[in-house]
């Protein structure tokens, strides 16, 4: 029997392909990473138990599996390197439970950012997004690469608490307090607890790259909608003066979303798309910005808003970077109404991705680093960009506190033409030579995708070697994902 029927006979007809028209879709993305070639077959399994043989499938045979779930990549994670199985997820995109209560959904990884935003609005409730991600990417594997949400605080930074995952050694296993016998139907547990058993497996899945195993479900924390929002915008000439009053906002906890971008990254987010409105606002931002959303729970809003906008007013007076705090910004006509709602949803479907607006490509350079050492990083970066001939005032900064400023995420974003070769070409040495440097300088990559893995995991090799017994035990004939990460 050949795979595509073998395939057809766990998904069902026309759940299965193999025709080079349809495979050619799984050996693109949109990163600077070449495909090996194609995949040997796609299948969209619609169940926990179509992928439990599918895997099993693959370990009979010895076919590598990819696993997917958002429609577009950006970080050649997806793409083939051996040929094998794409496991495409998205018919897997139910919102299996909701507790309002406690704040948790229960979702399947081909549950979207679109879909869950629409869901978040039945319950007057909302997730906790990154910068605007597409709105056809996988909520699921948005949480398990760790994308850095816009709000800084601690409780925020691991929104993902219980799984259930196929490994790839075939094994169905769930994590966290999901592992209570007769989860979910007849177990007093939630599945709030991330922890256990034993060991915290969940994170043997995080920026694992599809490494490890499948999951099928996950269960994410969501938050309440703030009944009222006041926004504020803080500019500055220079990235080093926003450093201390950032610091110092975090330390005193003010606010819910809150981050640093530059006029580039400001021009393409707040333009109204209509033609000539991202040169004009270009011109008008102000160099650098922090943006910080107040918002006011259901309880005594107008109190907590008030007494946040005193503890700004009081690191303004006693910073002299600060000049002022704006409650609009210089350009952008209406922005201090329109920001709250468009960073709680995804990017619009209808407009094309802001970072692919300005060329059609964008590659991004980012890692974590003390936002002290941010103005040394973007020193390196721009003097890189300028040796390469790339236009430095078409490079994108987006600098994004986390858990309360004791560290940051720090993204340079490059922009080009996808359909020229010599840009990419340009891209990518831009791209490596920058990350060299930065790596030199002390920036924790700590999603290394693709280009960079050999550069970071060769010089961590008490930790690949230990990652590498684990994919043995969890994976032994190495059928997840092969050529991601270190494997």
């Amino acid at each position: 029997m050949e795979l595509k029927e073998k395939l057809l006979a766990i998904v069902g007809a026309g759940q299965a392909e193999d025709s080079p028209a349809v495979l050619a879709a799984y050996a693109r993305d949109h990163s600077l990473v070449t495909a090996a070639g194609l995949p040997d077959a796609v299948v969209w399994p619609e169940s926990a138990e179509q992928v439990h043989e599918i895997v099993k499938l693959a370990n009979e045979i010895k076919m590598p599996l990819i696993p997917v779930s958002s429609q577009e990549h950006f970080h050649g994670s997806v793409l083939p390197k051996m040929g094998g199985i794409v496991v495409d997820l998205r018919r897997m995109n139910r919102v299996l439970d909701i507790d309002l209560p406690d704040r948790l959904a229960r979702i399947e990884p081909g549950v979207t950012w679109g879909q869950m935003q629409q869901e978040m609005a039945k319950i007057g409730s909302r997730m906790v997004l990154p910068l605007l991600p597409l709105a056809s990417s996988s909520v699921v594997t948005s949480l398990l690469e760790r994308e850095v949400p816009t709000n800084p605080r601690f409780e925020y930074g691991e929104p993902m608490t219980s799984t259930e995952v196929i490994w790839g050694s075939g094994m169905r296993f769930r994590t966290g307090s999901a592992s209570a016998p007769g989860f979910p139907e007849k177990a007093d547990s939630k599945g709030g607890n991330p922890e256990g058993p034993g060991t915290n497996w969940y994170r043997f899945l995080q920026g694992a790259e599809g490494t490890m195993g499948i999951m099928t479900w996950a269960i994410v924390k969501f938050e309440y909608l703030p009944v009222m929002d006041q926004v504020c915008f803080i500019t500055f000439d220079d990235l080093a003066q926003a450093v201390e009053p950032l610091y110092q906002i975090q330390r005193r906890m003010i606010g819910n979303e809150c981050f640093l971008i530059n006029r580039q990254v400001g021009a393409l987010i707040f333009n109204d798309g209509t033609p000539g409105s991202y040169e004009a606002l270009k011109r008008q931002l102000p160099p650098w910005f922090v943006a910080i959303v107040l918002s006011g729970p259901p309880r005594q809003p107008e109190k907590k808003l008030a007494y946040e906008k005193e503890a700004l007013e009081e690191i303004a007076a006693a910073i002299p970077a600060v000049k002022r705090i704006d409650s609009t910004l210089a350009g952008a006509v209406g922005l201090e109404k329109k920001l709250p709602a468009l960073l709680r949803a995804p990017w619009p479907a209808q407009r094309p991705y802001w970072k692919h607006a300005l060329k059609g490509g964008c590659q991004d350079l980012f890692f974590i680093a003390k936002m002290d050492d941010a103005p040394a990083y973007t020193r390196t970066v721009f003097e890189t960009a300028g040796l390469h001939g790339y236009d430095v005032n078409e490079l994108g900064v987006y600098l994004q506190p986390i858990e309360q400023g004791r560290a940051c995420h720090l993204e340079f974003q490059f922009y080009y033409d996808p359909a020229s070769q010599a840009a990419k070409d340009k891209i990518k040495a831009l791209y490596m030579e920058a990350a060299a440097k930065l790596f030199q300088q002390g920036a924790f990559f700590s999603r290394p995708y693709g280009l960079l893995s050999p550069m970071v995991f060769e010089k961590a090799r008490g930790y690949t070697n230990t990652i590498a017994k684990v994919k043995d035990v969890l994976d032994p004939n190495h059928v997840m994902s092969p050529g991601n990460v270190c494997f």
